[in-house]
């Protein structure tokens, strides 16, 4: 360690402080500040702040209370370079134990048994260089834009829930005019329940916007004290490249978040026989909120170790007139706003379907889309896959309007079957192997490889978490468990595992499997050992089943087979 950052430590030892006093420095103490003046830019003790304020009776001293104050005022240390903790001090060290950037009153009270302590210039060196940092502007830019998108979408939700409730009112009211006086209190008591529920949704679009704002202005704020500093030396730049690589993990971790809340919305159904039923009655029907909650998932209605049981599913047919052949449905996933995304094998199609499952608008690939899945926001990312041509493509397709638009792809040199993603990873499966790429289709690595046969890693889901990988092993009737690191931590099978293909996992942590050659659809524990419960057999309708969903929304399994039609399973 350099002498003069010893000489720092020792001069405070136990007594280094987040401001000292300006006037006691000047005489050689050292002794905490407790007040800041704006004008005099310095900082002063209980003792020294009474002597300034007889002296200057108009400046405005700031005390504890407007601390963080104290760090925008003239003279105090760069933005980009201010310690957070202690806002008087610059960060001018990294500690490679624990991965953070560090002042000198960092090491000296949480640091001083750390092996590793660096000076950021030596760090910093061909920062400039440093592919990440290069790129920095452009995933800057994407994020904020996926941010921007997200706020304005809540917007919209804002409106749309306010049009809603004008519309449920409209029709207690037409309900209100074929009764009596008795119904002035059910009125009042049932708009009562709308507005508190509409009031409660209002405060969660209230909560997302205000956060997309406020990331969206810390990423723009720090790039641009990045860019105005691009001429400056590399341990300023090295430090904003570290803030603002903290800054996307924690906007990355706030889209994730936001991006699996069903859009807000309000139901209303009217009570059977009201009229007959009048005096029994306290409102005019049930309100019911149609998304998920916004502390937590739907799914987490069912606790974690809940076992599935079904009432009931019907069919729906997504055939188009362009169509050549019959639909081979490979790939479900659903968007924000519940509209189901499938890919459809035979006919080269992404197609894409209302809450009602009706097809609404399609959009072409080269050949053979298999895998489908929400990226985040209104996107998703679907797998296209022909040995043949040597094509192996992740298709990243925007839903804008109802319409459906590719934005750009990325090409593998290996198959691409199955995807899924967490975080700011993308996992591709590739028959044989799991690869784990950044979502600019960077290779991070090969996470897991099984070479006994040709569809070892068909399809893979991963739990809300991160932790917990879920793969189906077609070739060997196995469903694989990963952890986050690759290693294997159970292998399941059973009678009914047979040529397993689709795989799913809910947020809440509940596994489900389809079986191409048994025909059926099984649910299995969270880690991958036991069988939980066969939902749906062949005589239920369900035949050669490939993809498999589960709609929060809905509390459905949505299976796709190789006909024209999507079953859809109640399940409770």
């Amino acid at each position: 360690m350099a002498s003069n950052f010893e000489s720092s430590i020792q001069r405070g030892c136990d007594f280094i402080h987040d401001f000292a006093c300006s006037a006691c420095e000047e005489d050689g103490l050292n002794t905490e500040a407790q007040h800041f003046c704006n004008q005099c830019t310095k900082y002063y003790c209980v003792n020294c702040v009474l002597v300034h304020n007889k002296l200057y009776k108009r400046h405005t001293v700031l005390d504890r209370k407007d601390v963080k104050k104290w760090a925008a005022a003239p003279g105090t240390v760069d933005v980009l370079e201010r310690c957070e903790r202690h806002p008087g001090e610059a960060l001018k060290l990294v500690c490679g134990d624990h991965d953070q950037l560090c002042c000198h009153v960092c090491v000296a009270m949480d640091h001083r048994q750390c092996s590793s302590i660096q000076h950021i210039p030596d760090v910093a060196k061909g920062i400039r260089k440093d592919p990440k940092f290069r790129q920095l502007p452009q995933r800057v830019a994407e994020l904020r834009k996926q941010i921007e998108d997200m706020k304005n979408d809540r917007k919209k939700n804002s409106s749309s829930l306010r049009k809603t409730r004008t519309a449920i009112v409209d029709e207690i009211q037409a309900i209100r005019k074929t009764i009596n006086d008795i119904l002035d209190k059910m009125e009042k008591t049932t708009v009562q329940e709308l507005d508190r529920l509409a009031s409660d949704q209002e405060q969660c679009i209230k909560k997302d916007v205000n956060s997309c704002k406020q990331i969206h202005d810390e990423l723009k704020n720090i790039m641009d004290g990045i860019q105005s500093k691009d001429s400056s030396g590399e341990p300023t730049l090295y430090i904003g490249f570290r803030k603002c690589e903290e800054n996307i993990k924690h906007a990355n971790e706030i889209l994730q978040n936001m991006s699996k809340i069903v859009k807000y919305d309000i139901t209303f159904r009217k009570h059977n026989g009201i009229e007959d039923n009048l005096s029994s009655r306290q409102t005019f029907g049930e309100l019911n909120e149609s998304n998920v909650l916004c502390k937590q998932p739907c799914t987490s209605l069912f606790p974690r170790d809940h076992v599935f049981a079904t009432e009931g599913y019907k069919e729906y047919y997504v055939e188009m007139s362009s169509d050549e052949w019959d639909c081979d449905i490979e790939g479900i996933c659903e968007l924000p706003g519940g509209e189901i995304v499938i890919t459809d094998y035979n006919n080269n199609k992404v197609k894409l379907l209302d809450q009602e499952y009706g097809v609404v608008d399609h959009c072409d690939v080269p050949e053979n889309p298999w895998d489908v899945r929400h990226i985040g926001g209104n996107e998703v990312a679907v797998c296209v896959n022909n040995n043949a041509d040597d094509r192996h493509e992740l298709h990243f397709i925007n839903i804008t309007k109802g319409k459906l638009v590719t934005t750009r792809k990325l090409s593998f040199s290996h198959d691409c079957y199955g995807a899924t993603h967490h975080g700011n990873n993308l996992y591709i499966s590739s028959r044989t192997a799991l690869y784990v790429y950044t979502m600019t289709g960077k290779l991070v690595q090969k996470l897991y490889e099984d070479k006994s046969g040709n569809y070892t890693v068909m399809r893979i889901a991963i739990s809300n978490d991160g932790k917990t990988i879920y793969i189906t092993n077609h070739s060997n009737d196995q469903l694989i468990t990963l952890d986050n690191l690759g290693n294997k931590l159970a292998t399941f099978t059973d009678p009914d595992l047979l040529g397993p293909h689709g795989v799913h996992v809910t947020t809440a942590g509940h596994v489900f499997v389809s079986c191409y050659y048994s025909h059926i659809v099984l649910q299995v524990d969270k880690d991958g050992k036991t069988k939980l419960a066969t939902l749906v057999r062949e005589q239920d309708g369900v035949y050669f089943p490939k993809a498999l969903f589960f709609s929060s929304r809905t509390s459905s399994l949505v299976v796709g087979r190789w006909n024209d039609t999507l079953l859809v399973i109640n399940v409770r």
